[in-house]
């Protein structure tokens, strides 16, 4: 019998993907979220005393937030390279490797559990959310943060360079947008069991103090490593140079305006 990706899950891509410069992401691109991570530690109350894991949590920025709010953290991810980053910056915490859709923690074991710009890369994102409403607390909170409108997200402007230079999509793939608009990612949070109880947008300022550490940043992610392997290096760098030369400074820098939504559901 064939296996569907849904039921393998997203690990084995999305891992491989997002750990192949995860030094570069790590230094340059994590902290651009910085921002998103203090609000979410405001919104959902995270304090000393609680149990949070964040799923899809890279070199693990989130966490070392949330255990600075006095906060029992736990992380996974897809990507080794990304989740030994995450250990050696939080020691105390429990770090695994592993797929969204098959967490390896017990039923009702967080207050809270998070997940910024994670789930639509799961095969089956109602599969993951359904995982993450498992592994919190009764009445905990699951925090959702993904990209905002695409009309308000200037950094659009890197994945429209980079779509010729990738591989075609799967027929039917969810764009990178799917879950942007009021509604979408509610009804998937409803479909798996969760309630959704706050929703909104929130802006973010990428700021680069030039261009080699710009080109760092947004080449360390998964899409732009997949297009470099599609066409090559020459051509994502050209690609993201032009893209975001209508937002260099006089002095050189860049700043870039993001928009994100988010959602806190309860279990």
């Amino acid at each position: 019998m064939q296996t569907t990706q849904a039921s393998q899950g997203s690990a084995a891509v999305q891992g491989e993907l997002w750990g192949a410069r995860a030094l570069d992401y790590a230094d340059f691109q994590e902290p651009q979220v910085f921002a998103l991570y203090a609000e979410a530690i405001r919104r959902i109350g995270i304090r000393k005393g609680g149990t949070v894991l964040d799923i899809g949590c890279g070199p693990g920025g989130f966490c070392r937030a949330a255990a600075d709010a006095g906060a029992t953290v736990a992380g996974i991810d897809a990507s080794h390279a990304l989740i030994e980053i995450a250990r050696e910056r939080v020691p105390t915490a429990r770090f695994e490797v592993g797929d969204m859709q098959f967490l390896p923690f017990e039923d009702g074991s967080f207050d809270a559990v998070t997940g910024f710009n994670s789930f639509q890369y799961a095969a089956d994102p109602v599969a993951a959310l359904r995982e993450a409403g498992r592994v919190a607390k009764p009445d905990g909170a699951v925090h959702v943060v993904v990209w905002g409108r695409e009309e308000h997200t200037e950094l659009v402007a890197a994945l429209r360079a980079l779509r010729p230079l990738l591989p075609p999509a799967r027929a039917g793939a969810p764009g990178p947008f799917a879950l942007s608009y009021p509604g979408a990612l509610e009804a998937l949070a409803g479909r798996a069991g969760l309630t959704p109880i706050d929703d909104g947008y929130t802006e973010v300022t990428f700021e680069y103090p030039d261009e080699t550490t710009l080109l760092k940043g947004t080449g360390s992610n998964g899409p732009a490593v997949l297009a470099e392997r599609s066409a090559g290096e020459a051509a994502v760098v050209n690609a993201l140079r032009d893209a975001f030369a209508a937002f260099r400074t006089a002095s050189g820098a860049y700043r870039i305006e993001t928009e994100w939504r988010y959602v806190t559901a309860r279990a």
